[in-house]
């Protein structure tokens, strides 16, 4: 199956101290719920999460994600997150959240994020899926972002 890489970064600015934030994204199935596309997000290990994304479609391509990844945290201000090529995983993940203070009570949140999917698609169709792929891991970054801010703002 032919993976694709694909590296979003993204940033948010939300109105809450940097500890709290650094809480808030440290709690990581807590976090999770943010992720517009979640199915499941379970338990593994020590600082080992699994991801399973809800079924999507596009065309004759049905597909759901799924990795399991590793965090480890400084505890104040950064946040690593690894895959650990666990079985029946679909997808391999690698990312940071960085968390910058603009003030005493505003963060400026950094997500970056590369995703490589398996996608099951002939040779042919690869360039077409690619720019699915990068769509749609755009727009899964901003969008879970946004559900960060409003839930450490509490509008959400």
């Amino acid at each position: 199956m032919a993976k694709f890489p694909t590296e979003v970064e993204r940033s948010v600015v939300v109105r809450v101290p940097v500890t709290r934030a650094y809480e808030y994204l440290s709690d990581v199935a807590r976090s999770a719920g943010c992720i517009p596309s979640i199915a499941r997000c379970e338990r593994v290990g020590d600082d080992t999460w699994r991801f399973t994304s809800k079924e999507r479609s596009v065309g004759p391509l049905t597909m759901s994600v799924r990795y399991t990844a590793r965090y480890e945290g400084n505890g104040k201000d950064r946040i690593l997150f690894r895959s650990v090529g666990a079985e029946g995983d679909s997808a391999d993940v690698d990312g940071t959240f960085s968390l910058h203070a603009l003030g005493e009570d505003t963060t400026r949140i950094e997500l970056r994020q590369m995703i490589a999917p398996e996608t099951p698609v002939p040779r042919l169709l690869q360039g077409m899926i690619r720019s699915f792929v990068e769509r749609e891991a755009a727009g899964e970054i901003e969008q879970f972002l946004d559900g960060v801010r409003r839930a450490l703002e509490g509008a959400g």
